[in-house]
């Protein structure tokens, strides 16, 4: 790893790339970028190209690549059961105020 630049984060924690780092990975304005926290630090990747910024399936993707698994475990059957309960609870709600 080459630690030939050092930064200072400002008073909101905001760090500038420096512009060498974005010529040489293509990072301008617009283009979105790819930030992953690993042990030992934050890594920013450009988004691979041909990616449009404006395609939200492919953020969607992303996003649920990201957090796959996140649900693992929740009883669903449950979870159904209590989204009914608040619905049937908000339908009464509505009827009577009527």
């Amino acid at each position: 790893m080459n630690l030939n630049t050092v930064a200072t984060p400002n008073t909101k924690g905001q760090i500038v790339i420096p512009k060498k780092y974005r010529e040489k990975l293509g990072i301008r304005a617009g283009v979105l970028v790819n930030i992953t926290l690993k042990t030992g630090g934050v890594f920013i990747a450009p988004l691979e190209k041909g990616t449009a910024t404006s395609d939200s399936r492919y953020l969607a993707l992303t996003i649920l690549g990201r957090t796959a698994g996140a649900w693992a475990g929740d009883d669903w059957e449950q979870l159904e059961t209590n989204k009914k309960k608040v619905e049937l609870a908000a339908a009464k709600e509505r009827r009577e105020a009527w």
